[in-house]
């Protein structure tokens, strides 16, 4: 019986699993690659090339086809819509530390290779990161 019950609980955790995996978002407007603000890009090469470990202090501001993210948490995109030509309203789902939160970003694609990101009266434009081999984990 006892393990009958684990059973059950196993199969609830993974649909469970399955369930948010499946709510994950692709947000195709941002391409492929990571972006960052201006000085991001080169502190995920050091990351990348071993010359500065990834923490608080390294690890900078990110933006992906999944989601924002930095040292401490992140976004994922929960619902996205074209507002008008290369503008795009996103509704985030975030967690910061323990903090999780709602959140609406408009990111407005400025060309190929930048995108500006704002959420209430704050702006940051994230850049393409070109010298990447791949994504830069925390």
């Amino acid at each position: 019986m006892i393990h009958a019950l684990f059973a059950a609980a196993a199969i609830m955790m993974f649909a469970s699993l399955a369930r948010a995996e499946e709510r994950k978002l692709d947000a195709p407007f941002v391409g492929e690659g990571t972006y960052s603000p201006t000085t991001g890009c080169k502190k995920l090469e050091d990351i990348q090339n071993g010359k500065a470990a990834p923490n608080i202090a390294t690890y900078p501001l990110t933006l992906t086809r999944e989601g924002t993210g930095s040292w401490e948490g992140g976004c994922d995109f929960e619902a996205l819509r074209e507002v008008k030509p290369n503008v795009f309203e996103g509704k985030m789902q975030c967690s910061e530390g323990a903090d999780e939160y709602a959140q609406t970003v408009t990111f407005t694609r400025l060309d190929a290779n930048r995108i500006e990101v704002k959420s209430g009266t704050e702006a940051l434009v994230y850049e393409r990161c070109k010298g990447l081999k791949g994504k830069v984990e925390r």
